[in-house]
């Protein structure tokens, strides 16, 4: 008997352990403190603007970690990274309303060869976030300002170029002589034109001469005969503001006034930036030729307008006795050009870039919604669609960690307006759905909004 009812016993203890082996053990709630966002990454970057064509910026993103595999996450997050940071280049070159309009053409445009348009990267913050479903970082990037529009203005043709026109005079020092080197100052005039306009036409920017923008301003058939007569001492001096009365007007000209204030309004339509290049001296020794010039730049396309670059540059070529100062006019030319492109240029090229910065434009945003199971963001997604406006577009979602822990859902947005005005945007929907969320964390380079779900 006592046999038995030991043999029962251990059967007893036998489905009571093989059950328990079964059953999942108890989920242990997640701790608050260990669900990091893009918020809690920082760093600070050794990056600065040393070059007017180079734009820093700072930017954070995130990737996926797909069989825990590390270093492609991390690569991921900083393509990703790389696509904010010029996207925010292309936002500052372009208006509101055609970036508003076009901005999925942008986006495709650009993200097929992201690296064309930057030039340095570094990573200045970095881990694991989202329970370590997710590798977020914080990374700087320089951003090329010209080859950002180039591809604007020459490849997409989103920016109108002849808004943009610079217009370039080139002129030399009262009373110059360059018989002795054996110059005409045609010569010098040409050779400088066809450096400039060539350069900045590759650019993507448009460049003409002082003897095209007067042809070009000959668009009223009663001013036609005035602006033909136009020398450029009276083109400068329409740059300059100077009044009509202190103008270098030929004498036989009538109404100066009234010429003054017509050729300075066409000249407005026509031109954004002047570039004076004022020829100082050439002068030949027995060692060598040297070219010495100053040049100016004015952006005459606004009231707050003014003069925003001036350099002096003096280029020196070797010669001996049998050399030819005819022959030499192209290289010393090409080496003075290479000059101002290194310290002038990038200044012209900062200032016509900067087409508008005003007004609202569509940023993307992702909304990530933590804790909300699968029809209670099914209901959001639908909320958020109906919410739609100009300023607020409702583009995809990504559902990929549905089932995590807490569950990750996350919809991507486009809104124009404060990071905090979209937050509001969003809590009032999930207060209208009865599913109440914590107010997100809202932060400087995020572009992440996270809503964890308030179970009561």
């Amino acid at each position: 008997m006592k046999i038995r009812s030991i043999f029962i016993l251990i059967a007893i203890v036998s489905l009571i352990a093989s059950g328990c082996g079964k059953s999942k053990p108890k989920q242990l709630p997640v701790i608050e403190e260990e669900f990091l966002t893009l918020a809690d990454i920082g760093g600070r970057t050794t990056f600065r603007e040393d070059s007017p064509d180079v734009r820093v910026i700072k930017v954070k993103a995130k990737a996926l970690i797909k069989k825990n595999d590390i270093r492609l996450a991390k690569r991921n997050a900083l393509d990703n990274a790389g696509k904010i940071a010029v996207e925010s280049m292309v936002r500052e070159l372009m208006t509101s309303d055609d970036y508003n309009r076009r901005y999925e053409e942008i986006e495709r445009y650009f993200s097929k060869n992201i690296d064309k348009y930057i030039v340095d990267r570094e990573i200045v913050g970095e881990r694991k976030i989202y329970n370590d479903r997710y590798y977020g970082i914080s990374a700087s990037f320089k951003v090329s300002r010209q080859k950002t529009l180039v591809a604007l203005q020459k490849d997409l043709r989103f920016i109108d170029a002849s808004g943009s026109t610079l217009v370039t005079v080139i002129t030399s020092k009262k009373g110059l002589d360059l018989s002795a080197a054996g110059y005409k100052f045609e010569d010098i005039e040409d050779m400088l034109m066809n450096q400039v306009q060539t350069d900045l036409n590759q650019r993507g920017l448009r460049a003409m001469d002082f003897r095209n923008a007067v042809t070009a301003m000959q668009s009223d058939e009663q001013k036609r005969k005035q602006f033909a007569q136009l020398s450029k001492e009276q083109f400068m001096t329409m740059v300059a503001g100077s009044s009509a009365g202190e103008a270098a007007f030929n004498q036989q000209l009538k109404e100066a006034e009234e010429y003054y204030s017509t050729g300075l309004t066409l000249l407005k339509q026509l031109a954004k930036i002047v570039v004076e290049i004022n020829i100082l001296s050439v002068d030949r020794t027995s060692k060598a030729l040297v070219l010495g010039v100053n040049v100016t730049a004015k952006n005459i396309s606004t009231a707050t307008g003014g003069a925003f670059a001036n350099e002096t540059f003096n280029v020196a070529r070797r010669t001996g006795p049998n050399t030819s100062s005819a022959a030499m006019i192209t290289e010393l030319v090409r080496d003075t050009y290479q000059e101002m492109k290194t310290r002038f240029i990038p200044q012209v090229i900062k200032e016509m870039s900067t087409v508008d910065v005003t007004g609202d434009k569509l940023i993307r945003y992702e909304l990530v919604m933590k804790g909300f199971d699968g029809p209670e963001f099914r209901k959001i997604r639908r909320a958020i669609e109906r919410s739609q406006t100009d300023r607020f577009r409702y583009i995809d979602y990504d559902n990929t960690l549905k089932d995590a822990r807490p569950s990750i859902n996350i919809m991507f947005v486009r809104y124009a307006g404060r990071l905090s005005s979209l937050a509001d945007i969003v809590m009032d929907t999930l207060d209208d759905a009865k599913m109440p969320a914590d107010d997100p964390i809202v932060a400087r380079d995020v572009t992440d909004l996270v809503f964890e779900r308030i179970r009561k």
